[in-house]
């Protein structure tokens, strides 16, 4: 939300929430690694580190993947494919990646969701 309201009341809150999550990454819990990964993505790009932010967003992808969280996976693709589309214009890529949320949102069980997001693509033309 930072990213697009350029409003620094969602960038402290995230500030925070991501020191802790690396606090906890630091102490040896393995089960927040793909968030720490997602988190450094998300400021990546608000900070316009768009390499850097294109490698995490694709770290924290396949960390969330291997270790189960489909969710997450499918989550952290949603919000690549806002990047790829707003930040770097990659219409094609935006497009590969929502079609990976959807299917990691249907492997996850979330039907409606793969149902509003397969409308939503349909809308814009695409299968």
């Amino acid at each position: 939300m930072a990213r697009k309201t350029k409003k620094s009341k969602y960038s402290k809150p995230a500030h925070r929430l991501r020191r802790k999550i690396a606090g906890w990454v630091k102490n040896g819990f393995p089960n927040v690694n793909h968030y720490d990964a997602f988190l450094q993505a998300e400021h990546a790009a608000l900070r316009g580190r768009k390499k850097e932010a294109k490698h995490q967003y694709e770290e924290a992808i396949k960390m969330a993947a291997r270790t189960g969280h489909l969710h997450h996976a499918a989550l952290f693709n949603e919000r690549f494919a806002d990047f790829v589309q707003g930040d770097l214009g990659d219409e094609e890529e935006a497009s590969y990646r929502l079609k990976e949320a959807i299917r990691w949102y249907g492997e996850w069980g979330a039907r409606r969701k793969v149902e509003l997001m397969t409308s939503a693509l349909a809308q814009k033309g695409e299968q």
